[in-house]
């Protein structure tokens, strides 16, 4: 099956089509780091925001309200090099799903997205895009995209990036589940992770997902 195409843009203000672990929600507008930039819609009414920021307590760390999704267990994303040269050991965060995708050879996947870091160094939280095919996600992709890192957006002096344009076009036919996935991360030499590498989370924004 392709697409939901009727909920491509998120228009009818449900998740309908996609799964989701941690937190995954709609929103109309979403807000930086201090208010420094305001995010609204690509097109319509109505985007998904990937994981939430907000809740923390007063070390940073989170603090879900009863009744929140658990945080998506991310390790597996783990990834190396990073923007330091090192890797970045994931720890949890939040992903979207869409099973059962078919994208034939002349076919283009699009989407965009855009990322905001509220966090400091060592942390490297990042947005991933990732193919697997078939149904069974727990292996290796097909396919995966590294979308932002928090260290590359610290160099620049940034926070978020503005909303970015995605496309992937498979030279095959492909049939299977696609993931987009936010993570707290920490760039280290060493095997285990450092205190903080779940502090706050960074979010990854998405809209207009669609098939051309």
């Amino acid at each position: 099956m392709p697409l939901p195409s009727a909920n491509s843009y998120f228009q009818d203000g449900t998740l309908q089509g996609f799964g989701t672990q941690g937190a995954v929600r709609i929103v109309q507008s979403f807000d930086a780091i201090h208010g420094a930039h305001r995010f609204e819609p690509v097109r319509g009414m109505n985007f998904i925001v990937l994981d939430d920021p907000a809740k923390i307590d007063g070390d940073g760390a989170r603090k879900p309200a009863p009744g929140d999704p658990k945080p998506a267990d991310t390790t597996r994303f783990t990834f190396t090099p990073d923007a330091d040269g090192r890797t970045t050991l994931a720890a949890d965060g939040a992903i979207l799903e869409c099973a059962n995708v078919s994208i034939q050879p002349n076919q283009t996947l699009w989407f965009h997205w855009a990322f905001t870091r509220f966090d400091w160094s060592p942390a490297n939280d990042f947005g991933l895009f990732a193919a697997y095919h078939g149904g069974h996600t727990g292996g290796s992709p097909i396919y995966t995209c590294l979308l932002a890192e928090s260290l590359q957006l610290e160099r620049q002096n940034r926070w978020f990036t503005e909303w970015q344009a995605f496309s992937w076009r498979p030279n095959t036919a492909f049939s299977g589940t696609l993931l987009w996935i936010v993570s707290n991360g920490i760039s280290t030499t060493i095997p285990t992770p450092r205190p903080g590498a779940n502090a706050r989370p960074s979010a990854l924004l998405l809209d207009c997902v669609e098939l051309s």
